[in-house]
């Protein structure tokens, strides 16, 4: 019987649900909070199951973005699957970062000028509403370092859970590819029996 590991998204799927109790319990050891274990092991499961280096093709992970998967139909044709783009440590989680929260601003910005069109084109209010969401997420995001960081951490812990098990895969595959082996060509007889 021969065994032969490829990591298929269910397989991605399962040893994200296998990791998970690890993640959560070290995050708790390592931390000692519920809320940063929490934070860090929900991230962990959203970067495992939807937020991972797959979102370059077309897969599980984005298939789970139901009706919004289309917004990552332009991060698929600008990244070759398995680049370091998608699929590198930290790298790969900071680009999808960086990517999904360009979508979530040109959302903000819509609704926002939306508002200012039914107030009449109220322009003036516009950019007030825009400072007031940029200095929103300031606050926040200062406030708390360690839940940005634990759910950094736990986004780059599914990722590269997901990395590994590729890189793990491949190499696996090509250790146990057969060997081409040059033949020699029998020599031609060098003297006959007469």
């Amino acid at each position: 019987m021969r065994v032969c590991f490829v990591p298929s998204g269910r397989t991605h799927d399962r040893l994200t649900l296998w990791l998970l109790p690890a993640v959560a319990a070290g995050s708790w050891l390592i931390s000692r909070q519920s809320d940063l274990s929490l934070v860090l092991s929900g991230s962990y499961l959203f970067a495992g199951l939807m937020f991972g280096p797959d979102l370059d093709v077309r897969s599980r992970q984005s298939q789970r973005w139901g009706p919004l998967r289309w917004i990552w139909t332009p991060y698929q044709r600008c990244l070759r699957h398995r680049s370091w783009f998608s699929h590198g440590p930290l790298l790969g989680t900071i680009g999808r970062v960086l990517y999904l929260g360009a979508w979530l601003l040109l959302l903000v910005l819509v609704i926002e000028t939306a508002i200012a069109i039914g107030q009449g084109g109220n322009w003036a209010g516009l950019g007030d509403r825009l400072s007031q969401h940029q200095q929103w997420i300031g606050t926040e995001l200062s406030r708390r370092p360690a839940l940005v960081l634990a759910t950094l951490v736990g986004l780059e812990l599914g990722a590269m859970s997901h990395s590994f098990s590729d890189w793990v895969g491949s190499a696996w595959k090509r250790w146990r590819r057969p060997r081409k082996t040059t033949r020699r060509r029998p020599a031609a007889s060098r003297s006959s029996r007469t």
